[in-house]
């Protein structure tokens, strides 16, 4: 994955997290509560996907073996 892929995933996915919070907000003010914490769970499994994007990105090399101290 090129460098420009990774930069148009990264957008999209986070795109569609701020899409997703707006709706969950608009939800919320209506007084659907479920259904803005159905959406609300649905962004959070998105900024998962995005830390694990982030972290893909960054590689295996970073972190050091061995016991913290």
């Amino acid at each position: 994955m090129t460098d420009r892929y990774s930069l148009i995933a990264f957008c999209a996915i986070l795109g569609a997290i701020c899409y997703l919070a707006t709706v969950a907000a608009v939800l919320a003010w209506q007084g659907k509560y479920a259904e803005a914490l159905g959406f609300g769970g649905l962004s959070t499994g998105l900024v998962g996907v995005l830390g694990a994007l982030v972290q893909l990105r960054k590689g295996t090399n970073d972190h050091p073996q061995g016991p913290s101290q």
